[in-house]
């Protein structure tokens, strides 16, 4: 497909408030807007004007009477805080996702290399799947340069996997995998070959799952795909608090009071409660920190529906 040249001009801070002002939004305070442009890229900042826009307007790009650059600058600093609470959040989650699966898996197979013997894995189409995994672990693992890796590299190997011999156990590698990395390991844990096991072991992934509050091992999984999803967002400092996201499993049937759109944060948030609920972690009131996020802004109480948390969503029992 041919391209076009791209000539658009730099424009100043003071260009950008002339250009929106000419688009009919209002400012309170000038000088201060100019400020706050030339310290956040526009390119940036502009999605959160996206929600004052009149869509009624020509084009759609004019903004609705009574709209304010502050609001756009509310909603960037509620997104900045939401980022920051869930990404500690799913930290934690994350340390016991991983803690969990190891001590389940390790117990059963009596081999903490479990996750470089195919048998556990789906390998109907060949291993590259896992295989690709483990060389990110690998990869990682080589250049660590912590004391623990290093002693590790110079004194050990293993006799699980001939290509990844220079891996450690997994509650070693599983210091340096990323979220990413977890969730394909496991994506990649064949389920069905745990199941068709003698009992108690046909329950071993499911029951793992309860633990986090999934009714199974495959809705399990589904959650750490969206934890990994909005933890990348929080680390890489991407627009959280209206972003489209996949649809959690399981977790809008379990709400009473519906959200307003189901491919908005609300879902993913009601996973991450559901899951510090289940676990048991009572230093963490997500309730009462999602409250006090919203009450500290009115823009985000104005829009509040844009992040998918309908109106009197804190009187849902299911954050009870």
């Amino acid at each position: 497909m041919p391209t076009t040249l791209y000539i658009k001009p730099y424009r100043t801070p003071a260009d950008l408030i002339n250009d929106l002002k000419t688009k009919k939004l209002e400012f309170l305070d000038e000088a201060e807007a100019e400020n706050t442009l030339s310290l956040i890229s526009y390119y940036h900042f502009k999605i959160y004007l996206h929600p004052l826009l009149d869509p009624a307007s020509p084009g759609g790009k004019h903004y609705r009477k009574d709209e304010y650059f502050e609001y756009g600058v509310e909603l960037y600093r509620f997104d900045e805080k939401l980022r920051v609470l869930l990404f500690g959040i799913i930290a934690r989650l994350e340390v016991k996702l991983r803690s969990r699966l190891d001590h389940a898996l390790s117990a059963y197979s009596n081999n903490p290399f479990w996750y470089l013997d195919d048998r556990y894995f789906f390998t109907r189409n060949g291993t590259g799947y896992i295989d690709s995994t483990r060389k990110k672990i690998q990869d990682d693992f080589s250049k660590e340069e912590e004391l623990y890796a290093r002693n590790y590299r110079s004194k050990y190997h293993n006799n699980i996997h001939t290509n990844f011999a220079d891996l450690p156990p997994f509650w070693i590698a599983s210091e340096i995998i990323t979220i990413g990395c977890l969730f394909r390991i496991f994506d990649a844990i064949d389920h069905s070959y745990f199941r068709q096991l003698p009992a108690p072991n046909n329950a071993l992934l499911d029951n793992l799952a309860k633990e986090f509050g999934a009714n199974d091992f495959k809705i399990l999984t589904n959650w750490v795909r969206r934890l990994r999803d909005v933890r990348n967002r929080c680390a890489h400092h991407s627009r959280l608090w209206n972003a489209k996201l996949a649809v959690p499993s399981q977790i809008g049937a379990e709400i009473t009071v519906t959200q307003t759109h189901q491919y908005r944060p609300y879902l993913t948030v009601c996973v991450l409660h559901k899951m510090i609920k289940s676990l048991g972690i009572s230093d963490i009131n997500l309730k009462i920190d999602i409250l006090k996020l919203f009450s500290g802004s009115h823009a985000a109480q104005l829009y509040m529906s844009d992040t998918g948390f309908p109106k009197g969503w804190d009187n849902d029992p299911f954050w009870n």
